[in-house]
C-alpha cells in the first residue's frame, strides 16, 4: 500500500474549498474507490460514469502527469504520490447517458419532463442549482427594467434558463446605434418598440417562458405598479432618477433589487436586500441626472455590458434558489482596461432617505404631487437632433389607430407599427415614436414646449 495525497478541487467539494485527503492505495482505481467512499455518492456520480471510468471531462493528474498518458485507472501508486482531479471548464457533446439524465434518481425528476431534462441539463447538473433549484426557477417571477445594452444579455439568459415569468419594461424604440451591442435586435427592428421586438425574439428562444412586455417609462409615479408582485427586480436602466424610483419601490414592497451600471470600459454591480443591506441611495446618495455621463456621449464597450448583465443574472439565480447573493453590501467595480475586479464594502446608512430609520416612513407620509406630463430631454439622436420623451405621469392606454390617423393627416409617414407602438417620420426628418402606454419619444423638436405641442397633436381626437 502506498501513502498518497488525493486533492479534490472546490468545484467537486460543493464549493467548500479545496480538500486534501491522505489515503493508502495500490492503484488509481483503488484511490478513487476510497475517496468516493469519503466524499459520497454525489462526488462519484460527477467524476465516474456508469462503468466506473472517469468521465471524458474529468482530468486526473499523478504528480502533474495526466493519467491518460500512463496506465489509466490501473496506474500503480507509490509513496508520496500526489493525485489531483480537475474537471474541464468546457466540453463537447454529451454521452447518451448524460443527455438523458439516466443517473439521476427517479424521484428527483418527478416534476420535470424529458424535454426539460435535456434543455436544462447543464444547469441541473450544477450543485448550485440542481433539480430543486430548477423547480424554483420555473416558478420565479422576474422583472427586468430596461432591454437595452445591459438588459439584452440579462433577458436572454433568464429566458434560456427557464424562468417562469419575465416582465420586460422599456419606453424606447430600436435605433441603428443600438445594434452593435443590443443583439436581440436586427436592422428590420429599427423603429420598433424594444419590448415588443424583444418579446418576439425571446419567445422563440424558449416558448415555455411567459414573457410580458411593458412599454412604460419608469418614474416615481409608475415604479410601484411595475415591480409589484415580482420576486426580483433587475435594473438595466440608464437613468438615475428611474433607478432611484425602482430602488424606493422595491424597498416599499421588500423585493430584492439587483443594480448594475456600465459606461465606456467600466461597470459596477451590487445586490440590494430591502431592510437587510445598503440600498441604492445608501451607496449613491446624491447623483444628479444632468451631471451623469451617458453611453451616447462617452461610448460603451459591448463586453462590459455582457459582464455586468451576467453577474446580475448570477446574483438573481442565487436569490431564487435560496442562496446568499455575493454582492450584498458590496459594490463590484469592473475595469476592462486593467481587467480588474474590485469589491468595495458598503454599509446601510441610518439617515438614508429611502431605507433609513425615518426616511422611508417620512416619504410614505408625504405622498406625490402628480403632474400631467413628465418631459425629459435625452442625448441627441439622428446626428445630434434634440430629443425629448413625453410621458403621462399615470399611464393610460392610447389608441394607436388614432395616433396613426393623426400622423398621416399631419404629413408623417408611418415607418413601423406594432401592437405596442408606432414610429412616424415627416419630410423634415422629425421623428415621433408613440407607445401604447402613452409615452412618446420625439426627435427633432426645437424645445420642450415644441415637444409637448407635437405630442398633443398626435393624441388629439379629431373626430
Amino acid at each position: 500500500m502506498a501513502k498518497v495525497e488525493f486533492v479534490v478541487p472546490s468545484v467537486l467539494n460543493k464549493g467548500n474549498g479545496e480538500k486534501k485527503i491522505s489515503i493508502e492505495a495500490d492503484s488509481l482505481q483503488d484511490a478513487f474507490s476510497k475517496v468516493s467512499d469519503n466524499m459520497g455518492e454525489d462526488f462519484r456520480r460527477k467524476v465516474l460514469d456508469l462503468n466506473g471510468k472517469p468521465r471524458s471531462l474529468i482530468n486526473i493528474y499523478i504528480n502533474g502527469k495526466n493519467m491518460r498518458f500512463g496506465g489509466g485507472m490501473s496506474t500503480p501508486l507509490h509513496d508520496g504520490d500526489s493525485i489531483y482531479i480537475l474537471p474541464a471548464v468546457a466540453g463537447g457533446a454529451p454521452s447518451a447517458a448524460e443527455e438523458t439524465g439516466e443517473e439521476k434518481p427517479v424521484e428527483d425528476k418527478a416534476r420535470l419532463t424529458g424535454d426539460d431534462l435535456q434543455r436544462y441539463s447543464r444547469q441541473i447538473m450544477l450543485e448550485e442549482i440542481g433539480f430543486e433549484g430548477m423547480e424554483k426557477l420555473r416558478s420565479a417571477k422576474v422583472c427586468v427594467v430596461g432591454v437595452g445594452g445591459i438588459g439584452n444579455p440579462i433577458v436572454t439568459q433568464l429566458t434560456a434558463m427557464g424562468i417562469g415569468k419575465l416582465r420586460i419594461v422599456d419606453r424606447d424604440v430600436v435605433e441603428i446605434s443600438n445594434l452593435h451591442r443590443q443583439h436581440l435586435y436586427t436592422d428590420e427592428d429599427i423603429g420598433r418598440v424594444k419590448v415588443e421586438a424583444a418579446a418576439e425574439r425571446l419567445r422563440r428562444v424558449n416558448p415555455a417562458v411567459e414573457i410580458e412586455p411593458v412599454p412604460v417609462s419608469v418614474s416615481k409615479y409608475t415604479a410601484d405598479e411595475i415591480v409589484k408582485g415580482f420576486d426580483i427586480v433587475i435594473d438595466a436602466l440608464d437613468s438615475v432618477d428611474a433607478r432611484y424610483a425602482l430602488n424606493d419601490a422595491c424597498i416599499k414592497y421588500s423585493i430584492p433589487f439587483v443594480y448594475a451600471g456600465a459606461l465606456g470600459m467600466l461597470g459596477s454591480v451590487c445586490t440590494i436586500l430591502p431592510g437587510k443591506s445598503a440600498c441604492l441611495r445608501c451607496i449613491f446618495p446624491a447623483l444628479n441626472e444632468d451631471d451623469m455621463p451617458t453611453c451616447s456621449t462617452e461610448g460603451v464597450h459591448p463586453s462590459v455590458l455582457y459582464l455586468v448583465g451576467s453577474i446580475q443574472v448570477s446574483e438573481a439565480v442565487k436569490i431564487i434558489t435560496g442562496q446568499q447573493p455575493t454582492l450584498v453590501n458590496k459594490l463590484l467595480y469592473i475595469d476592462l482596461n486593467e481587467l480588474s475586479f474590485e469589491k468595495i464594502q458598503m454599509s446601510r446608512q441610518q439617515e438614508c432617505p429611502s431605507c433609513g430609520v425615518s426616511g422611508g416612513k417620512e416619504a410614505e407620509g408625504k405622498g406625490l404631487a402628480v403632474a400631467q406630463l413628465i418631459i425629459e430631454e435625452l442625448c441627441g439622436r439622428d446626428r445630434g437632433k434634440r430629443t425629448w420623451t413625453v410621458t403621462p405621469a399615470e399611464p393610460a392606454t392610447i389608441n394607436l389607430n388614432t395616433v396613426i390617423r393623426n400622423a398621416e393627416s399631419l404629413g408623417y409617414q408611418v415607418k413601423t407599427r406594432g401592437n405596442l407602438g408606432i414610429t412616424a417620420v415627416n419630410p423634415n426628418r422629425l421623428s415621433v415614436s408613440f407607445l401604447s402606454s402613452g409615452s412618446a419619444t420625439i426627435v427633432g423638436a426645437k424645445d420642450e414646449q415644441d415637444a409637448v405641442s407635437i405630442y398633443n397633436t398626435f393624441v388629439k381626437d379629431r373626430n
